[in-house]
């Protein structure tokens, strides 16, 4: 089950709480909005959210004097606060550090960017489909060409990240020649996965052995903790476990994910069984998943 986090939003722009609640919602996130110092300082104590997203201008009580208040008090002053406003001089950062502000974003802003910044101060847990790839043989192929296999790398990043993109994923991080991913859907995951394949498959077919790219696939769905811009938890490590059971060009998913695959895609799967997992006390069921190559 989700462990939810709740964040309040003060501003006394109807328009930006607006469009930041339906973000922050889509993200998982339980939202109170505030439009005025007063309600910010009430709210906070009645409801004590995870972290507040607070505006310097406001009429009546500016955003200095809510974080004031808000640091005078023994129920709220460890809740971290992330300014967002038009005010961007570096005396203005300045004094928001000053004034106790964990984090400063500048308006016009980029959701990402104010997303990543709240997942660093508090993370939250959550339900997710995790995929990991791994480019088969990259180690040895960098000892034998280090030139021709970086060449290799950059067109097989450009491909998983535009798949990637493209079926609603978040890349987390790469490692070396390895993606981590997160979807909020174990089908949109599935999709993403026969898309690289395929392409992959096409790309291979008229280059030389050496030149081909070959990755292998895991997929699982579970809990995990987003915090700091990465991701932790059971989820990642059962689908890092379950990647090296794909064969070359292939791709393994637990039962977990096959159960909600199944019902949304039409796809081949034989079963590998209860594989033993390394450090995985009670390791799934794992599929894996036939590539039909395009006519």
């Amino acid at each position: 089950m989700d462990e939810r986090r709740t964040i309040l939003i003060v501003d006394d722009v109807s328009q930006i709480r607006k469009i930041l609640r339906y973000n922050l919602e889509e993200e998982g996130y339980d939202v109170i909005d505030a439009d005025s110092g007063e309600k910010a300082i009430e709210y906070a104590s009645e409801n004590m959210p995870d972290l507040i997203i607070l505006d310097i201008m406001m009429p009546k009580m500016d955003g200095y004097e809510v974080l004031r208040r808000l640091r005078e008090s023994d129920i709220t002053k460890h809740i971290p606060v992330i300014f967002l406003t038009a005010k961007a001089q570096r005396k203005d950062v300045l004094k928001v550090i000053e004034a106790g502000g964990n984090d400063y974003v500048v308006k016009p802003y980029n959701f990402e960017e104010l997303h990543r910044k709240i997942e660093k101060l508090i993370g939250y847990r959550a339900l997710a489909a995790i995929m990991i790839t791994d480019i088969v043989g990259f180690s040895e192929d960098m000892e034998k060409d280090e030139e021709r296999t970086y060449s290799k790398l950059l067109t097989h990043n450009e491909i998983i990240r535009r798949k990637i993109s493209k079926n609603r994923g978040r890349e987390i991080k790469t490692i070396g020649d390895s993606f981590l991913v997160r979807f909020k859907s174990a089908v949109d995951a599935v999709k993403a996965a026969i898309n690289i394949q395929n392409e992959l498959l096409e790309y291979n077919k008229d280059k030389e052995k050496f030149n081909q790219i070959l990755v292998r696939i895991g997929i699982h769905i579970g809990d995990i903790l987003i915090m700091d811009n990465d991701v932790f938890g059971s989820g990642v490590n059962i689908a890092s476990k379950i990647e090296p059971l794909a064969e070359p060009g292939g791709i393994c998913i637990s039962a977990d994910v096959y159960n909600f695959a199944k019902k949304a895609l039409d796809i081949k799967v034989s079963s590998l069984g209860k594989e033993k997992l390394k450090n995985i006390e009670d390791p799934p069921e794992v599929f894996k998943i036939s590539i039909t190559p395009k006519s």
